[in-house]
């Protein structure tokens, strides 16, 4: 997201009008809480050039022919064919004619002659020297040809002509597009980079080409004798720009070489550096790191072997030959090889190399690869030089470059010291050793480094743990003693693209890195020309981490600084944001809560006003999960606000589609939580299911996507929408979150490579959790009561003692600000019990699966809840039998009296729950809260195999007033149909005799669940009963026809009729008189229907038949009208010993029912 909302990027052609920039701005206008702001416009002009044929003006009549290409360039001059060969075309010659020319021009003038001499003089050199030129340029020519032709020795190099042969073809066709997006992109970095001094008015690319000529890789060399995982190369790499003299000017239309005009506008004068006619040669060496998951290459290593030959032309103010070349400048061209072997040396020369992280480039972080534990010990031996200013008083520092990383404390000890602590350390990469110093600590004057070591980070990379490790202090290039430790590197939890395109949701860690980057701000003043000068202050529970610059600027100042740091507690981090103006007066501030700042940039909603001000500032969060030790790496479940019902209705496709049963999945900040079964009806597709979601912060982005099966087995995206969610989240007086329920219909645009593709209709509600302290929570408000009286205490004693040091008073000062805002988070909750929550019969569940085992690798946990076919969570793919890194889900439970979960573990990800497992567990919710509350239990599972899991539960309560009805149990069930009879059926048959029977169906089903015998009268009496599985009884249809038996012909339709299944009552048995109509729409009589209804959780879904090769199923969804036999969920109930008195079924009553309004869809 652009920061700079006044920046309105104005150019022209295809990479002027960026609309992302535009979108940008105006979200950024039409969220700034200042209203008053309008954006200022910064114009980039537009690039003059952009490729070679703008560069050279090239025209299609400008191609060259077969006939231009065998064109000599050595065209022959006056003395060609009169001068023999031997006089002219060497270096020599070129002396003779400076030579000649000087005595003989000194010679003229010192004899007063006339200027006519000289010009003779002059012209005839000129021409020679033309004459001379071309044949030495030929010469060097034919000695390019004659090395081309020779027999070079053989080497171990390889030659890759092939590839340099389709560079050779292909770059003449891309150049133009690589070049304008080179130019589109730095242009706008260019037009709002904060480093650009503001005396710069603009910066901006001019003109560009890459040439028409690409690099050329003139030799490779493959090392045989590496690991199975490791490839190493060496590459050599050059360029060489076309030689354009004797070139005429339709040749030179066509060979470009490459061009570089840079623009600036300073006060008064407009600045142009040209850069053109560039030259390397480099050797490098690539060293691959393979690994087995996608993308296949761990890390890359690139090394140059040699300092770059390097050459280019640079001029200022033009490119022309009469501007100023700036390398002629005499010692320049030295000087910058000189600095950069000094500088590229210790990134890219021998021994070091420049590690690129595939995994992590792909996934577009920008965090710290990793955590580095080092457990310091103690020296041995340690002999340090001795001064009268160095102490006894050590400590080890820790640097990487020119950055100190981390310290330890002060130890007292001169000879042996020891420390035993660990300490943490943020790793950008592997590239840089770690350098570690012992350093003596001094009063009053600067601390001096004794002794230091560099620690190769690489080994690290492959073992990430390593013990007892001795390495030896150097002064001097003398070993001054050994320091013995330990280290560890945590690498940091990246997100996996699965083979459906999703990506695997990471696990929800307490522990990890965060980057807060403080970027800009807005609204200081009403006034936009008025300059204002602030700076602003991040704290982290309290402690202040970075402090920003000032800046002084108009309307919007930016910052873009940005503090990175290791969270051990993301559940309890704050973050306080302090903007003050240059005499440090606060002008605002904002408390927001870590995961409130994650949830706002997935939103992109980086703007935050400050409390009680028109100001806002916007600020970027990034984080990635670090697995460190168990205890500080628990998983943490973000207590929910509510759960956000959709019902989703029905897809209309504009025009025609392909997808064969689609279905809608649901996803938060685009990590998918719930899908619907399958659609089987072609191009207008309804579903009538209803999903919920958890959401644990508005500013969570929710989206709806329309998914199809491919033939393959790949699921595949045929249309997103993301739904608008901000308006359902209001509060009451109390600050607590209230029920929104919308009963007017939605509709939606699913959108598909940028283009409306169909319409979505669905429906949207908002139910609230009870805001109640969970079991951890209540732990952490134990430890603050207990931190509150040694506060206490610590108060006692210092007024006991009459004065307290600054330094303890201070940390007094800290403390209470921190156990205050603590006990700030923790006042608006309610303290409730087991039996006080078990209470209110819907809410959220939350399952935290600790650990567990498995009876082989490659395997998936999947959790259903009721009668959802579908897995409601799948863990990742278990990579051995032991569960060691756990999972947390979710899922909003409408009646827990008669919840079911089940746990399945399959071989398949996207598996069923009609599919075979290895083995399963289904147990009532309410057992499952009452056992795994308080203390984790472990679950068994049975079957063909067996497993265990270590499971811990959260119940997050809803007060709902009202909950629709197609989301209780009642909604599933077996339904027993009784035809009894009809009356007044009119005949349509001459003789006026009736056969009549009749045909019942299930929704849109070709097959009758139901077909009663014939009678031969007008008024028939059947007394038959059918008994058929009904999954949706609220949306779910009954079709009824009645026809007239023929025997010797096809059966006449007597009349029909449609009955909404909802109007049958669950509790009781059902007796309705259904009207009939014929096919003209008249009155056909009237038959007498029987209903009772023995709700229970049904299986709305198929076995899946086909499989591929990457654990999935493609789905093959639900078909309408499931026939009878299809069995609930019935088993397992006794794994944690519970009775299954309210489970699996049971008629229901509404006197078991918790009472309540209930409103059908």
């Amino acid at each position: 997201m652009k920061i700079n909302d006044n920046a309105n990027i104005e150019k022209k052609g295809t990479y002027a009008n960026d609309d992302n920039i535009n979108d940008d701005i105006t979200k950024l206008q039409t969220n700034s809480a200042n209203k008053n702001i309008t954006p200022t416009h910064v114009t980039i002009p537009d690039a003059s050039y952009v490729g070679w044929k703008q560069i050279s003006g090239w025209e299609e009549k400008d191609e060259l022919t077969a006939q231009d290409e065998l064109l000599d360039l050595n065209t022959e001059t006056l003395l060609d064919s009169v001068i023999p060969d031997k006089f002219y075309g060497d270096w020599y010659h070129f002396v003779a004619i400076f030579g000649i020319g000087g005595i003989l021009s000194f010679f003229f003038g010192y004899f007063k002659f006339s200027f006519a001499p000289v010009f003779i003089i002059m012209s005839v050199l000129a021409l020679y020297s033309r004459t001379n030129s071309k044949k030495y340029r030929q010469s060097i020519r034919e000695l390019i040809e004659k090395e081309f032709a020779v027999d070079k020795i053989e080497n171990d190099y390889e030659t890759i002509e092939w590839l340099n042969t389709f560079l050779d073809k292909y770059w003449i066709i891309i150049e133009p597009t690589v070049s304008q997006l080179i130019v589109t992109e730095v242009n706008k970095v260019l037009s709002d980079n904060p480093s650009i001094p503001s005396f710069i008015k603009n910066v901006w690319i001019d003109s560009f080409s890459l040439g028409v000529k690409p690099f050329r890789i003139e030799r490779v060399k493959t090392f045989a004798n590496t690991s199975p995982h490791i490839a190493v190369m060496d590459w050599t790499v050059s360029f060489t720009p076309h030689d354009l003299s004797d070139m005429d000017i339709k040749r030179l239309k066509n060979y470009v070489n490459q061009i570089a005009i840079v623009k600036a506008k300073l006060p008064g004068i407009k600045l142009e550096v040209a850069v053109s006619e560039v030259s390397f040669k480099v050797d490098t060496r690539v060293k691959l790191q393979l690994m087995s998951e996608f993308p296949h290459i761990d890390t890359v290593n690139i090394q140059l072997l040699t300092v770059p030959e390097i050459d280019f032309v640079a001029r200022l103010f033009s490119n022309s030959i009469f501007s100023w070349e700036i390398l002629n400048i005499p010692g320049l061209y030295a000087m910058i090889q000189f600095f950069a072997k000094k500088y590229m040396g210790p990134i890219f020369l021998p021994p070091f190399s420049l590690q690129l992280s595939i995994p992590q480039l792909l996934s577009k972080s920008n965090l710290s690869v990793g955590v580095l534990e080092i457990n310091v010990k103690k020296t041995k031996n340690l002999r340090l030089p001795n001064s009268i200013f160095n102490s006894k008083h050590l400590y080890i520092q820790f640097k990487a470059g020119h950055k100190k990383l981390a310290r330890t404390k002060v130890a007292l000890d001169s000879n042996n010291p020891e420390w035993n602590e660990k300490l943490f350390i943020l790793l950008p990469s592997f590239n840089e050793p770690l350098n570690v110093s012992i350093v003596t600590e001094r009063k009053n004057i600067k601390d001096k480094l004794l002794a230091s070591f560099d620690f190769d980070l690489n080994g690290l990379s492959k073992e990430n743990m390593q013990k007892n490790i001795s390495k030896v202090f150097l002064s001097n290039l003398k070993p001054s003693g050994t320091l013995e430790f330990d280290a560890r590197f945590y690498p940091t939890i990246e997100r996996k693209l699965l083979p459906d395109g999703t990506f695997e949701e990471l696990p929800d860690l307490n522990t990890g890195l965060s980057k807060i980057n403080i970027r800009a701000c807005r609204g200081i003043s009403d006034d936009l020309t008025k300059k204002v000068t602030a700076y602003a202050e991040l704290y982290i529970n309290t402690k202040l981490v970075m402090t920003t610059s000032k800046c002084t600027k108009e309307n919007v100042l930016e910052w873009n600084s940005e503090h990175e740091l290791l969270i051990l507690n993301r559940h309890n981090c704050r973050c306080k944001i302090v903007l003050r103006d240059r005499r440090g007066n606060e002008l605002g501030s904002t408390v927001q809560s870590l995961n409130d700042l994650i949830d706002r940039e997935n939103m992109e909603k980086n703007w935050i006003p400050l409390k009680g001000t028109k100001v806002e500032i916007c600020v970027s969060t990034f984080w990635k999960p670090v697995k460190l030790d168990e205890q500080s790496s628990a998983l943490v479940y973000n207590a929910p606000i509510g759960a956000v019902r959709l019902f989703i209705n029905k897809v209309q496709f504009i025009g025609k589609t392909n997808a064969k049963n689609p279905y809608i999945r649901i996803l938060v900040n685009g990590l998918t939580k719930d899908r619907t079964n399958d659609s089987s009806e072609s191009n207008n597709f309804s579903w009538n299911e209803s999903m919920y979601v958890t959401v644990s912060s508005p500013n969570q982005r929710l989206s709806l996507q329309c998914m199809e099966v491919t033939e393959s087995g790949h699921h595949k995206s045929i249309g997103k929408f993301d739904v608008p969610i901000q308006d359902l989240f209001d509060k009451d007086e109390s600050d607590r979150y209230m029920e929104n329920i919308e009963d007017r219909k939605r509709s939606g645009k699913l959108v598909l490579d940028n283009k409306p593709v169909a319409d979505i209709i669905y429906y949207i509600a908002f139910y609230p959790t009870l805001p109640v302290l969970t079991i951890d929570e209540l732990t952490e408000l134990n430890e603050l009561n207990e931190r509150k009286k040694k506060l206490e205490t610590m108060k006692l004693k210092g007024l006991e003692v009459g004065s307290v040091p600054s330094s303890e008073k201070k940390k007094i000062q800290e403390e209470e600000i921190e156990i205050k805002d603590s006990e700030d988070m923790y006042s608006n909750k309610m303290k409730l019990d087991i039996d006080e929550l078990l209470q209110y019969n819907s809410g959220v569940i939350a399952i935290t699966v600790l650990d567990g085992e498995v009876s082989q690798p490659g395997l998936y946990v999947q959790t259903f809840f009721d009668g959802s076919g579908h897995s409601r969570y799948t863990s990742p793919r278990i990579a051995i039998r032991n569960i060691q890194t756990g999972w947390i889900m979710d899922s909003m439970i409408t009646e827990l009296e008669w919840s079911v979960t089940t746990f399945r573990v399959t071989k398949w990800r996207n598996a069923n729950k009609a599919d075979d497992c290895i083995c399963e567990l289904s147990i009532p919710t309410v057992e499952l809260v009452k056992n795994c509350y308080k203390q984790p239990s472990i679950v068994a599972l049975t079957g063909k195999s067996t497993a265990k899991l270590t499971v811990r539960v959260s119940w997050f309560p809803t007060n709902s007033t009202r909950l629709p009805l197609s989301d209780l149990i009642t909604n599933s069930g077996d339904m027993t149909v009784i035809v009894n009879g009809a009356d007044d059926l009119i005949a349509d048959s001459k003789h006026g005799r009736l056969d009549p029977y009749v045909k019942l169906y299930l929704n849109n089903s070709q097959e009758p669940f139901l077909k009663t015998r014939h009678k031969r009268t007008n008024s028939p009496v059947w007394e038959e009963t059918a008994a058929v599985i009904v999954n949706n009884r609220v949306n779910d249809r009954l079709h009824i026809d009645v026809l007239d038996y023929q025997s010797s012909s096809k059966s006449n339709i007597l009349g029909q009729a449609i009955l909404k299944l909802s109007e049958v009552n669950p509790d009781e048995e059902t007796t309705l008189d259904v009207p009939l109509v014929n096919q003209v729409g008249a009155d056909a009589g009237i038959i007498h229907l029987g209903f009772t209804f023995n709700p229970r959780y049904t299986i709305n879904v198929t076995k899946q038949t086909m499989k591929d090769t990457n654990g999935d199923i493609p789905g093959l969804g639900f078909i309408p009208g499931v026939k009878v036999g299809t069995t609930a969920v019935n088993a397992g109930v006794s794994t944690l010993g519970v009775i299954s008195k309210s489970f699996g079924g049971g008629k229901m009553t509404s006197s078991r029912r918790t009472k309540r309004v209930e409103e059908a869809d």
